[in-house]
């Protein structure tokens, strides 16, 4: 993603002083929160992470993010949980779901729930950056049909 890429994606969220879109990251393994933090900000600007549904809905709700990275699988019911309610609570927030779990039921299911895109576990920081990136555009500039 370009600096003018993001931008643009963040146009609806500003504030942020370097134009990187707001993100905030929810999965409840630690390791994948701190590795996605760290790979992500360059593109980037981490405003919270989560380690399950419940403080995924809270934080989003309090912090209003561009974008969201939300695993499917977590305590609190997961994506099928949080996506929704963060759609009510934060519909600004553009959501994208990140996981090893691939069953078309439940991607459709979270796409039909407000999730705009889908990247599975494995894939390099920047394909998930564009992902973002992409589905950030597609929200704010959706397809007319």
């Amino acid at each position: 993603m370009t600096p003018a890429n993001a931008a643009n994606a963040d146009a609806k969220h500003p504030g942020k002083p370097d134009g990187r879109p707001s993100l905030l990251i929810a999965d409840d393994d630690a390791v994948v929160r701190a590795v996605l933090s760290s790979q992500l900000a360059g593109h980037f600007h981490v405003v919270a992470v989560a380690e399950n549904a419940a403080e995924a809905i809270e934080l989003a709700e309090e912090h209003r993010p561009a974008a969201a990275l939300i695993d499917v699988e977590m305590p609190g019911g997961g994506a099928l949980e949080a996506v929704p309610e963060i759609a009510t609570r934060s519909p600004g927030t553009c959501m994208v779901i990140l996981s090893a779990d691939e069953s078309p039921r439940v991607v459709l299911d979270l796409l039909s729930a407000g999730a705009m895109a889908y990247v599975r576990k494995g894939v390099t920081s920047t394909q998930i950056a564009e992902t973002l990136a992409d589905a950030l555009r597609a929200k704010e500039d959706p397809p007319q049909g």
